[in-house]
Protein backbone atom coordinates (compact mmCIF):
# COMPACT_ATOMS: atom_id res chain seq x y z
CA UNK A 1 0.00 0.00 0.00
CA UNK A 2 2.01 2.86 -1.42
CA UNK A 3 -0.94 5.68 -1.31
CA UNK A 4 -3.56 5.21 1.13
CA UNK A 5 -6.06 7.51 1.36
CA UNK A 6 -5.75 7.84 5.29
CA UNK A 7 -3.09 7.20 7.60
CA UNK A 8 -4.72 5.96 10.91
CA UNK A 9 -2.24 7.34 13.63
CA UNK A 10 -2.25 5.61 16.78
CA UNK A 11 0.53 5.76 19.45
CA UNK A 12 0.24 3.22 22.59
CA UNK A 13 2.56 2.79 25.85
CA UNK A 14 1.68 0.08 27.92
CA UNK A 15 -1.58 0.09 26.61
CA UNK A 16 -2.34 -3.83 26.35
CA UNK A 17 -5.42 -3.54 28.62
CA UNK A 18 -7.89 -1.92 26.07
CA UNK A 19 -5.60 -1.64 23.08
CA UNK A 20 -7.00 -5.09 21.16
CA UNK A 21 -10.46 -3.09 21.55
CA UNK A 22 -9.38 0.21 19.81
CA UNK A 23 -7.58 -2.00 16.99
CA UNK A 24 -10.99 -3.56 16.36
CA UNK A 25 -12.92 -0.54 16.17
CA UNK A 26 -10.67 0.72 13.35
CA UNK A 27 -10.45 -2.67 11.17
CA UNK A 28 -14.66 -2.35 11.00
CA UNK A 29 -14.30 1.14 9.33
CA UNK A 30 -16.55 1.03 6.66
CA UNK A 31 -13.82 3.02 4.56
CA UNK A 32 -11.39 0.49 4.08
CA UNK A 33 -8.46 2.34 2.08
CA UNK A 34 -6.38 3.16 5.00
CA UNK A 35 -3.00 2.15 6.72
CA UNK A 36 -2.82 1.94 10.33
CA UNK A 37 0.35 3.05 11.79
CA UNK A 38 0.47 1.96 15.17
CA UNK A 39 3.58 3.49 17.14
CA UNK A 40 4.56 1.63 20.00
CA UNK A 41 6.30 3.93 22.38
CA UNK A 42 8.81 1.65 24.14
CA UNK A 43 6.19 -0.46 26.53
CA UNK A 44 7.06 -2.81 28.60
CA UNK A 45 3.98 -4.60 28.54
CA UNK A 46 2.31 -6.95 25.96
CA UNK A 47 1.53 -4.36 23.93
CA UNK A 48 3.52 -4.64 20.84
CA UNK A 49 2.83 -8.74 20.69
CA UNK A 50 -0.72 -7.79 20.37
CA UNK A 51 -0.05 -5.63 17.48
CA UNK A 52 2.04 -8.16 16.04
CA UNK A 53 -0.86 -10.71 16.54
CA UNK A 54 -3.03 -8.78 14.05
CA UNK A 55 -2.57 -10.73 10.17
CA UNK A 56 -3.70 -7.29 8.86
CA UNK A 57 -1.66 -5.64 6.14
CA UNK A 58 -2.97 -2.47 6.69
CA UNK A 59 -1.51 -2.26 10.13
CA UNK A 60 2.22 -0.96 10.44
CA UNK A 61 3.90 -1.04 13.74
CA UNK A 62 6.72 1.10 14.84
CA UNK A 63 8.77 0.57 17.88
CA UNK A 64 10.75 3.38 19.50
CA UNK A 65 13.43 1.75 21.96
CA UNK A 66 13.35 5.38 23.97
CA UNK A 67 10.51 6.71 25.84
CA UNK A 68 8.92 9.60 23.84
CA UNK A 69 5.99 10.42 25.41
CA UNK A 70 3.08 11.23 23.25
CA UNK A 71 4.26 14.04 21.10
CA UNK A 72 7.15 12.18 20.23
CA UNK A 73 5.68 9.57 19.49
CA UNK A 74 3.05 11.41 17.47
CA UNK A 75 5.33 13.15 16.17
CA UNK A 76 7.67 10.11 14.72
CA UNK A 77 4.55 8.54 13.14
CA UNK A 78 3.53 12.08 11.32
CA UNK A 79 7.26 11.79 9.58
CA UNK A 80 6.12 8.10 8.40
CA UNK A 81 2.45 8.98 7.16
CA UNK A 82 1.61 8.33 3.93
CA UNK A 83 -1.83 9.20 3.91
CA UNK A 84 -3.95 12.06 2.14
CA UNK A 85 -5.51 12.34 5.33
CA UNK A 86 -4.29 11.31 8.90
CA UNK A 87 -6.86 10.27 11.65
CA UNK A 88 -5.90 10.59 15.41
CA UNK A 89 -7.17 7.35 17.61
CA UNK A 90 -6.17 6.74 21.62
CA UNK A 91 -5.16 2.75 21.86
CA UNK A 92 -7.81 3.17 24.77
CA UNK A 93 -10.71 4.28 22.54
CA UNK A 94 -13.78 3.23 20.80
CA UNK A 95 -14.13 4.55 17.22
CA UNK A 96 -18.03 4.01 15.56
CA UNK A 97 -17.92 1.99 12.21
CA UNK A 98 -18.33 5.03 9.99
CA UNK A 99 -15.76 7.75 11.23
CA UNK A 100 -13.52 7.96 8.62
CA UNK A 101 -16.12 7.76 5.49
CA UNK A 102 -17.84 10.45 7.57
CA UNK A 103 -14.81 12.71 8.03
CA UNK A 104 -13.49 11.85 4.50
CA UNK A 105 -16.68 12.75 2.82
CA UNK A 106 -16.69 16.08 4.97
CA UNK A 107 -12.96 17.02 3.68
CA UNK A 108 -13.58 15.86 0.45
CA UNK A 109 -16.53 18.30 0.40
CA UNK A 110 -14.86 21.00 2.14
CA UNK A 111 -11.51 21.70 0.67
CA UNK A 112 -11.04 24.78 2.53
CA UNK A 113 -11.34 22.95 6.00
CA UNK A 114 -7.90 21.69 6.87
CA UNK A 115 -9.18 20.44 10.37
CA UNK A 116 -11.91 17.69 11.48
CA UNK A 117 -12.72 17.14 14.71
CA UNK A 118 -16.65 15.29 15.85
CA UNK A 119 -18.55 14.73 18.62
CA UNK A 120 -17.65 12.18 20.96
CA UNK A 121 -18.72 10.36 24.35
CA UNK A 122 -17.65 9.99 27.43
CA UNK A 123 -17.73 5.71 28.53
CA UNK A 124 -16.31 3.94 31.88
CA UNK A 125 -15.79 5.96 34.88
CA UNK A 126 -18.18 9.26 32.83
CA UNK A 127 -20.87 9.12 30.34
CA UNK A 128 -20.47 12.57 29.11
CA UNK A 129 -21.36 13.61 26.09
CA UNK A 130 -18.35 16.19 24.79
CA UNK A 131 -20.15 18.94 22.51
CA UNK A 132 -17.65 20.86 20.85
CA UNK A 133 -18.33 23.78 18.85
CA UNK A 134 -19.38 22.93 14.65
CA UNK A 135 -18.11 26.11 12.59
CA UNK A 136 -15.07 27.69 11.89
CA UNK A 137 -15.71 31.12 13.30
CA UNK A 138 -17.16 29.69 16.73
CA UNK A 139 -13.92 27.16 16.82
CA UNK A 140 -11.89 29.81 16.70
CA UNK A 141 -13.83 32.20 19.67
CA UNK A 142 -13.27 28.64 21.82
CA UNK A 143 -9.79 28.37 21.70
CA UNK A 144 -10.01 31.94 23.97
CA UNK A 145 -11.44 29.52 26.75
CA UNK A 146 -10.57 25.72 25.97
CA UNK A 147 -9.52 23.35 23.41
CA UNK A 148 -12.04 23.03 20.63
CA UNK A 149 -11.09 19.81 19.86
CA UNK A 150 -11.57 15.85 20.92
CA UNK A 151 -8.16 15.14 20.19
CA UNK A 152 -8.50 11.38 19.59
CA UNK A 153 -11.27 12.67 17.15
CA UNK A 154 -9.25 14.94 14.79
CA UNK A 155 -8.81 14.51 11.30
CA UNK A 156 -6.23 16.29 9.35
CA UNK A 157 -4.90 17.21 6.04
CA UNK A 158 -1.40 15.60 5.86
CA UNK A 159 -0.27 17.98 3.02
CA UNK A 160 -1.08 20.65 5.52
CA UNK A 161 0.92 19.30 8.30
CA UNK A 162 3.62 19.40 5.69
CA UNK A 163 3.32 22.54 4.09
CA UNK A 164 3.64 24.47 7.55
CA UNK A 165 6.19 22.02 9.12
CA UNK A 166 3.40 21.30 11.68
CA UNK A 167 4.39 18.64 14.76
CA UNK A 168 3.59 18.62 18.01
CA UNK A 169 5.37 20.48 20.57
CA UNK A 170 6.77 18.69 23.77
CA UNK A 171 7.08 21.57 25.94
CA UNK A 172 3.26 22.06 26.15
CA UNK A 173 2.60 18.08 27.88
CA UNK A 174 -0.19 17.89 28.25
CA UNK A 175 -2.17 20.03 26.20
CA UNK A 176 0.21 19.81 22.91
CA UNK A 177 -2.67 19.45 20.82
CA UNK A 178 -4.35 22.96 22.00
CA UNK A 179 -1.40 24.30 21.15
CA UNK A 180 -0.77 22.41 18.12
CA UNK A 181 -4.58 23.42 17.63
CA UNK A 182 -4.02 26.84 17.52
CA UNK A 183 -1.01 27.27 15.09
CA UNK A 184 -3.07 24.90 12.89
CA UNK A 185 -6.01 27.50 12.69
CA UNK A 186 -3.42 30.15 11.57
CA UNK A 187 -3.30 28.60 8.46
CA UNK A 188 -6.37 26.57 7.37
CA UNK A 189 -10.32 26.65 8.63
CA UNK A 190 -11.58 23.42 11.10
CA UNK A 191 -14.96 21.83 12.17
CA UNK A 192 -16.85 19.62 14.10
CA UNK A 193 -19.07 17.29 12.80
CA UNK A 194 -21.81 17.09 14.98
CA UNK A 195 -22.31 13.91 16.22
CA UNK A 196 -20.78 11.08 18.58
CA UNK A 197 -18.27 9.13 16.32
CA UNK A 198 -15.89 7.87 19.37
CA UNK A 199 -16.46 6.60 22.47
CA UNK A 200 -13.99 8.28 24.96
CA UNK A 201 -12.49 6.05 27.85
CA UNK A 202 -12.25 7.57 31.07
CA UNK A 203 -10.36 5.65 33.84
CA UNK A 204 -7.78 6.61 36.48
CA UNK A 205 -4.87 7.15 34.19
CA UNK A 206 -6.40 8.93 31.74
CA UNK A 207 -5.34 12.78 31.74
CA UNK A 208 -8.83 13.70 32.30
CA UNK A 209 -8.95 12.40 35.57
CA UNK A 210 -5.65 12.33 36.73
CA UNK A 211 -3.79 15.85 35.22
CA UNK A 212 -5.78 18.49 35.83
CA UNK A 213 -3.30 20.66 37.37
CA UNK A 214 -0.56 20.94 34.86
CA UNK A 215 -3.34 20.85 32.13
CA UNK A 216 -4.55 23.98 33.29
CA UNK A 217 -1.12 25.52 33.94
CA UNK A 218 -0.12 24.73 29.91
CA UNK A 219 -4.06 25.70 29.32
CA UNK A 220 -3.36 29.16 30.47
CA UNK A 221 -0.45 29.43 28.65
CA UNK A 222 -1.96 28.74 25.86
CA UNK A 223 -5.26 31.24 26.70
CA UNK A 224 -2.71 34.24 27.54
CA UNK A 225 -1.55 34.67 23.79
CA UNK A 226 -4.88 34.87 22.60
CA UNK A 227 -5.62 37.93 25.77
CA UNK A 228 -2.52 39.36 24.49
CA UNK A 229 -3.52 39.52 21.04
CA UNK A 230 -6.55 40.84 22.26
CA UNK A 231 -4.93 43.79 23.47
CA UNK A 232 -5.33 42.76 27.10
CA UNK A 233 -2.34 41.58 29.54
CA UNK A 234 -3.82 39.68 32.48
CA UNK A 235 -2.36 39.52 35.83
CA UNK A 236 -1.61 35.53 37.07
CA UNK A 237 -4.92 36.13 39.22
CA UNK A 238 -6.99 37.49 36.00
CA UNK A 239 -5.98 34.42 33.84
CA UNK A 240 -6.68 32.11 37.07
CA UNK A 241 -10.24 33.64 37.77
CA UNK A 242 -10.11 33.14 33.53
CA UNK A 243 -9.76 29.49 33.15
CA UNK A 244 -11.76 28.04 36.06
CA UNK A 245 -14.92 30.72 34.88
CA UNK A 246 -14.40 28.93 31.85
CA UNK A 247 -14.31 25.17 33.09
CA UNK A 248 -17.38 26.11 35.65
CA UNK A 249 -15.16 25.08 38.52
CA UNK A 250 -15.92 28.19 41.33
CA UNK A 251 -17.60 28.00 43.73
CA UNK A 252 -19.79 31.08 42.67
CA UNK A 253 -20.01 34.33 45.58
CA UNK A 254 -21.68 37.23 44.78
CA UNK A 255 -18.07 38.61 44.94
CA UNK A 256 -16.52 36.25 42.01
CA UNK A 257 -19.99 37.00 40.06
CA UNK A 258 -19.36 40.60 40.42
CA UNK A 259 -15.63 39.58 38.69
CA UNK A 260 -17.30 38.12 35.92
CA UNK A 261 -19.72 40.07 35.05
CA UNK A 262 -17.14 42.98 34.47
CA UNK A 263 -14.20 40.15 33.00
CA UNK A 264 -16.46 39.00 30.05
CA UNK A 265 -17.70 42.23 28.58
CA UNK A 266 -13.76 43.75 29.14
CA UNK A 267 -12.78 40.90 26.44
CA UNK A 268 -15.76 42.22 24.36
CA UNK A 269 -14.42 45.20 24.50
CA UNK A 270 -11.25 44.42 23.72
CA UNK A 271 -12.05 41.97 20.22
CA UNK A 272 -14.15 45.11 19.11
CA UNK A 273 -10.75 47.00 18.68
CA UNK A 274 -9.10 43.91 17.41
CA UNK A 275 -11.28 42.34 15.62
CA UNK A 276 -9.37 38.73 16.64
CA UNK A 277 -12.56 36.72 16.37
CA UNK A 278 -16.18 37.16 15.07
CA UNK A 279 -18.04 39.53 17.04
CA UNK A 280 -21.10 37.59 16.65
CA UNK A 281 -19.46 34.31 17.24
CA UNK A 282 -17.62 35.73 20.47
CA UNK A 283 -20.67 37.31 21.98
CA UNK A 284 -22.46 34.15 21.60
CA UNK A 285 -19.73 32.16 23.15
CA UNK A 286 -19.58 34.69 25.97
CA UNK A 287 -23.49 34.82 26.50
CA UNK A 288 -23.47 31.00 27.01
CA UNK A 289 -20.61 31.32 29.51
CA UNK A 290 -22.37 34.40 31.11
CA UNK A 291 -25.66 31.95 31.29
CA UNK A 292 -24.14 29.18 32.43
CA UNK A 293 -22.11 31.48 35.05
CA UNK A 294 -25.54 32.47 36.61
CA UNK A 295 -27.12 29.00 36.47
CA UNK A 296 -24.36 27.73 38.57
CA UNK A 297 -24.44 31.17 40.75
CA UNK A 298 -28.25 30.17 41.32
CA UNK A 299 -27.85 29.31 44.64
CA UNK A 300 -27.30 32.99 45.57
CA UNK A 301 -31.04 33.73 45.13
CA UNK A 302 -33.30 35.53 42.76
CA UNK A 303 -31.00 38.33 42.18
CA UNK A 304 -28.82 36.15 40.14
CA UNK A 305 -32.27 35.94 37.67
CA UNK A 306 -32.27 40.03 37.53
CA UNK A 307 -28.52 40.32 37.07
CA UNK A 308 -28.80 37.97 34.28
CA UNK A 309 -31.74 39.32 32.77
CA UNK A 310 -30.42 43.03 33.05
CA UNK A 311 -26.55 42.32 31.81
CA UNK A 312 -25.96 43.66 28.60
CA UNK A 313 -24.25 40.27 27.75
CA UNK A 314 -27.20 38.08 27.37
CA UNK A 315 -28.29 41.00 25.58
CA UNK A 316 -27.97 39.13 22.33
CA UNK A 317 -28.79 35.50 23.45
CA UNK A 318 -31.17 33.96 21.34
CA UNK A 319 -31.98 31.22 24.06
CA UNK A 320 -32.37 34.32 26.93
CA UNK A 321 -35.84 33.80 28.55
CA UNK A 322 -35.47 29.70 28.38
CA UNK A 323 -31.77 29.95 30.47
CA UNK A 324 -33.87 33.23 32.49
CA UNK A 325 -36.54 30.47 33.03
CA UNK A 326 -33.78 27.33 34.38
CA UNK A 327 -32.08 30.02 36.27
CA UNK A 328 -34.90 31.11 38.10
CA UNK A 329 -35.96 27.34 38.58
CA UNK A 330 -32.50 26.17 39.90
CA UNK A 331 -32.77 29.23 42.19
CA UNK A 332 -36.20 28.15 43.79
CA UNK A 333 -34.89 24.57 44.09
CA UNK A 334 -31.91 26.09 46.24
CA UNK A 335 -34.32 28.21 48.51
CA UNK A 336 -36.21 25.26 48.69
CA UNK A 337 -33.65 23.06 49.87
Amino acid sequence: MTHPFVTILMPVHNGAEFLAEAIDSMLRQSLRDFEFLIVDDASTDSSASIVQNYPDPRIRLIQSREHLKLSGALNLGLDQAKGRYIARMDADDISLPKRLERQVRFLENNPDIGLCGTWIRHFGASTALLERPVNPEDIRAFTLLDTPFAHPSVMLRRDLMEHHHLRFDSHYFPTEDFELWTRILRHTQAANLPEVLLHYRVHGSSLTGSDWSTMDEQAVRIIRTKLLLLGLDPTPDELRFHRQLAMGRLAMTKLLLDQAEVWLPRLLAANQKTLLFQPEALESLLADLWARTCLHSARLGFEVVSRYAASSLSSTDTRKFRRQWLIRLAALKAKLT
